[in-house]
């Protein structure tokens, strides 16, 4: 790691401070920074001893969901930051801040939990999972100031087109179009594009379900040129999605599609087995189906079933060829006695892309950024996880590589896993900078 020398906050050569700080934010620099080592296993120098830094903890608010049936995303986000919390605290904290983290259910209380967190001084916030809360937090968020990265909230609308000037509300996770574009060429890799000729959905009901729904449609039949022959939304939280799998049955689609998530997932997959929804497709994939890995049990995972993985698969690359991921395993086996998901991946990025960023901007400044200075290290900001290489974009979007593939079982973990893994990198699940989604695969 190259040393620096603190500068002064004036120090930016005639260009305007948030610019100044945007590009540095906009290189690729390891960012293996003092206080955050220990996220990637690597040993620096620390350059930010020197600086201008207040001696109290930084106050730090999750909103996640902790209750409930989305419970079985929510506490893998919880566990995801309480453990990249631990890893900063115990190797000195932010330019010598440790953080304290305090965790709330995020329910349907979005907007007032982002407040609480801000009147009680809080430095940053983090969450929430839901898309719907996530949108709904961005005025708030701008309004008062204070970063927030979202944990999920990944709905591709979100800084296309909602809130494409955003300043202070960012998102760690990959959107929706990557995953739902991963979703298609896992589809046509597993089946050929020649064999797709029909298509079917059950997504949840609401603005994330819609959103992956429609860009899984868009892609599958820009490839394959597949007709669509039942589309379905049950309710968030169903506790009956027999009339759906029955509609699927009654068409006899080559694919089906499902975003369904948490224990809507696991509902799914109950429903199919018991009403022989595999003896009418030849293919399910679901993006975030593994996020319940946890929830599933052997016979659930039998059967032509693909799933995504978000932006992390705890074996891809295999934990015996990539120590920080084996060392993750193991410590939130030893933790929470589970395998961490693509969820706890949200947890402990976003809490990642704000440390390394906070101390990338004390190591520029010389001292404690305020929070339009982090916001613009936000901005183009490259980090490592135990999952690779991740980086927010100048549109406030999380990238990194998206993964796919068979669900499987461990009697080793006693959990499903992902097997036949594919790794898709983000510039072919995601449109070029400043394109929308939806006019990119039009292009096609």
């Amino acid at each position: 790691m190259t040393e620096r020398t603190p500068s002064s906050s004036n120090d930016t050569g005639g260009i305007d401070r948030r610019d100044a700080l945007k590009l540095v934010g906009g290189s690729t620099l390891a960012v293996a920074l003092a206080g955050c080592t220990a996220l990637i296993g690597d040993e620096s120098d620390d350059s930010t001893e020197d600086a201008d830094v207040p001696d109290e903890p930084i106050e730090a608010g999750l909103q996640t969901f902790t209750e409930g049936a989305p419970a079985v995303l929510g506490l893998q986000a919880q566990y995801g930051a309480e453990t990249a919390v631990r890893r900063i605290n115990d190797d000195g904290g932010v330019a010598g801040r440790e953080i304290d983290l305090d965790v709330v259910n995020e329910g349907d209380e979005h907007i007032q939990n982002y407040r609480r967190f801000v009147d009680e001084g809080k430095d940053v916030t983090f969450g929430p999972i839901s898309s719907g809360g996530h949108e709904a937090m961005v005025p708030e968020i701008e309004d008062r100031g204070v970063v927030n990265v979202a944990t999920d909230g990944t709905v591709t609308t979100l800084y296309e087109e909602s809130f494409p000037d955003a300043t202070y509300s960012f998102r760690f996770q990959n959107h929706d179009v990557m995953e739902a574009l991963a979703a298609v060429n896992q589809a046509v890799e597993v089946l050929g594009a020649d064999s797709i000729d029909t298509y079917a959905g059950i997504n949840p009901n609401y603005a994330f379900g819609q959103d992956e729904m429609a860009l899984f449609s868009s892609g599958i039949e820009k490839l394959t040129g597949a007709e669509e022959v039942y589309s379905g939304f049950p309710e968030l939280g169903a506790d009956d999605m027999s009339a759906h799998v029955t509609e699927v049955n009654g068409t006899e689609p080559d694919v089906v599609f499902s975003s369904c998530w948490g224990g809507d997932a696991t509902l799914l997959l109950e429903q199919a087995h018991a009403n022989g929804m595999f003896d009418s497709t030849d293919l399910l994939v679901g993006p975030v189906l593994y996020g319940s890995a946890n929830d599933l049990s052997a016979d659930l995972v039998d059967g032509p079933i693909y799933s995504g993985s978000r932006n992390f698969y705890w074996d891809e690359p295999g934990t015996d060829r990539w120590t920080p991921a084996a060392d993750l395993v193991s410590e939130v086996q030893s933790e929470y006695d589970v395998v961490p998901t693509a969820h706890f991946m949200s947890g402990y990025g976003a809490v990642t892309a704000w440390a390394t960023a906070a101390e990338k901007a004390v190591d520029i400044l010389g001292r404690w950024p305020e929070q339009d200075e982090i916001a613009a290290i936000l901005e183009g900001h490259g980090f490592f996880t135990p999952a690779g290489y991740h980086t927010i974009g100048a549109d406030h979007q999380g990238y990194s590589n998206a993964h796919f593939g068979e669900l499987g079982w461990s009697d080793e973990y006693d959990a499903a896993i992902l097997e036949n893994v594919n790794v898709f990198a983000p510039e072919d699940v995601s449109p070029p900078p400043g394109t929308v989604s939806g006019d990119w695969i039009d292009t096609w």
